[in-house]
């Protein structure tokens, strides 16, 4: 055959397959609503266990490497499609539906804000991005502003997460580990004449979500086992949900044991962005959801 006779070969298989798909998701629906009845969770790793090794075992050894990950991906497609048809908001996604209905329209003029630094001057001109006039309280190390944040002695903090000339301060995002506080802005500044620039966030002991919320951060630990990291990614992709960074750092005390880090891009307003807090505790051993926040430039 030429390549026009193979590729409408092709086609015709494709046509099959995405009937086929089609087929095997109202089986999937069906399954969902058996589950609901019965109070039965969606994921069942060992049935996906029982069936990845059915489909290796049937699949020619030509096709034994690619098969799990074919199924794989379709496993994660199935659950995401059974939450989102009976799938219930959890504490999380009903405080964080509740935050952006009261949350006001923008950050306060006048507010108290933690800073490190010897006398805060260099935070001046950030601070005024984000409040006409802030009082500025100023302390001799990070862990220091978190605690202030979380015991209330000030409204908000400015902290530096990353800069475009050494990259993530990964000693502030261990300190992550140990604080309460949610991220309400974040916010890109110029630091020098060369282009380079440092990202702060603005942080709050209170959930405020404000107009517009199009990113969201995450922390989050995963099963130490094969494949863990692809499926949670996999959940990313099957809901179309760009995942604009990742980065892990080593647990304190845990050999091996990671916390992972992710910016994702989605609107709050989105139902893909609820369904996947929703789905996220099946996917991971622990997640703390961060903030949902504008990127100001």
């Amino acid at each position: 055959m030429d390549k026009l006779e193979i590729r409408k070969k092709i086609d015709e298989i494709d046509e099959q397959i995405v009937k086929l798909f089609a087929e095997r998701m109202e089986q999937a629906r069906q399954i969902a609503l058996v589950k609901k009845e019965s109070g039965q969770p969606i994921f069942d790793p060992v049935r996906e266990r029982e069936k990845l090794a059915d489909v290796i075992s049937k699949s020619p050894d030509e096709m034994k490497y690619y098969t799990p990950l074919l199924f794989s991906q379709l496993f994660e497609l199935s659950r995401s499609y059974q939450n989102k048809l009976i799938g219930e908001d959890t504490a999380l996604t009903e405080r964080i539906k509740e935050a952006i209905e009261k949350s006001p329209k923008m950050l306060p003029d006048f507010a108290t804000v933690a800073c490190m630094g010897e006398d805060g001057t260099d935070l001046t001109d950030v601070c005024d991005r984000l409040f006409n006039n802030a009082n500025i309280m100023v302390f001799n190390n990070y862990d220091a502003v978190f605690t202030a944040v979380e015991k209330r002695l000030c409204q908000y903090a400015l902290i530096p997460v990353e800069n475009s000339a050494s990259g993530t301060l990964g000693s502030v995002y261990d300190l992550m580990m140990n604080h309460n506080f949610y991220i309400v802005k974040s916010i890109r500044v110029r630091t020098d004449s060369n282009g380079e620039y440092t990202r702060y966030i603005c942080i709050s002991k209170e959930l405020e979500i404000y107009p517009g919320a199009d990113v969201t951060s995450l922390m989050l630990t995963l099963p130490h086992k094969m494949g863990s990291l692809y499926k949670l990614l996999s959940r990313f992709y099957a809901l179309g949900i760009n995942l604009s960074k990742i980065e892990s750092r080593p647990l304190p005390g845990k050999d091996m044991d990671f916390m992972f880090y992710l910016d994702i891009d989605v609107s709050v307003y989105s139902p893909s962005f609820i369904q996947l807090l929703d789905e996220l505790p099946s996917a991971c051993e622990d997640f703390t959801y961060l903030g949902s926040y504008v990127n100001t430039i």
